[in-house]
């Protein structure tokens, strides 16, 4: 009897509720495998497999279906993969899984869940990730902006819109569906700048602290520029110099391997006309008002080079 009530585990994918065990075998031989630990209890009534009892997915599914709701807050960051990589944050393996439940659902209370509740949690404003159900990325990016260190609070929302996983219009619609929110004005000035193309840290500050100077003509973001076969995107460029700025993080510019992408690329610009000017994350913190003069300089520098050809 043990031996169907595995394979039954087995075939649900590794987790099983008490009612849908008892369903298939007799209530002694649930209780036979948890002593003998051949079933492994993540929550009550809800047992894995001992191979998954370490498992975040897992123990992610089991608060979900325990709590009857979604992941959500940091948990749904982690499910969307929009968790800030480490060294910058690290989730502690044992810390409290955040659901969210549906508003009129009486008291869930247990050791290891931070229950939230919405209203409108439903089918509609839920996903499945991996078996997991998960509150939409929009949601996940914005009700984790107060849980998350200030230093890195930006990163799940550049991401999410870089890679296409959502759009700044779908987040200021989730903002104004949420209502009241912490940091809700903060929120909507970053939507907005990585709307207009800041798709890094590097260029938020880039375009706060040096590309806002007033002396400076405007930039196109985000610019398409078809190379060959490829189509890059440029990221600030200043279309009568034709000069594209590229701002350099060392998360994407620091190995030799990109490096020799980026002087491949440079140089196909080059034989469009379009000069490069990279800006590195050092020189940007250490010399804003420098790289603003190098800036100006260099743009007056090319208006006269058009004009001459």
């Amino acid at each position: 009897m043990r031996q169907q009530l595995l394979a039954e585990v087995e075939r649900l994918g590794g987790l099983i509720t008490r009612d849908w065990a008892r369903a298939v075998v007799a209530e002694h031989v649930v209780d036979d495998a948890l002593r003998c630990g051949a079933l492994v209890a993540h929550f009550p009534g809800v047992y894995c497999l001992p191979r998954l009892a370490s498992d975040e997915c897992a123990r992610r599914q089991a608060a979900a279906v325990y709590a009857g709701g979604a992941v959500s807050h940091l948990d749904g960051l982690a499910c969307w993969g929009l968790l800030p990589p480490p060294p910058h944050f690290v989730l502690p393996p044992d810390s409290p899984i955040h659901v969210t439940v549906p508003g009129g659902r009486g008291p869930v209370r247990c050791a290891g869940l931070v229950v939230h509740r919405r209203r409108d949690l439903s089918p509609a404003t839920t996903r499945n990730r991996g078996g997991v159900p998960v509150v939409l990325v929009e949601d996940a990016v914005l009700e984790s902006w107060p849980l998350l260190p200030p230093a890195e609070r930006q990163t799940p929302r550049i991401v999410a819109v870089r890679e296409r996983r959502t759009t700044p219009a779908k987040l200021h619609a989730a903002l104004v569906r949420r209502g009241r929110l912490t940091g809700a004005r903060e929120l909507r000035e970053l939507i907005d700048l990585v709307g207009a193309g800041c798709h890094s840290e590097l260029e938020l500050y880039g375009h706060a602290r040096v590309l806002s100077d007033r002396r400076l003509p405007p930039a196109r973001a985000q610019v398409p520029i078809r190379l060959g076969r490829h189509l890059v995107y440029l990221d600030r460029y200043f279309e009568a110099e034709m000069v594209d700025v590229e701002f350099d993080g060392a998360a994407y510019h620091g190995s030799a391997q990109q490096r020799e992408r980026d002087v491949a690329r440079d140089a196909a610009l080059a034989a469009r006309g379009i000069l490069v000017v990279r800006l590195t994350h050092q020189r940007l913190h250490r010399e804003p008002d420098a790289v603003i003069e190098n800036l100006l300089a260099i743009l007056a520098m090319r208006r006269r080079q058009l004009r001459a050809s």
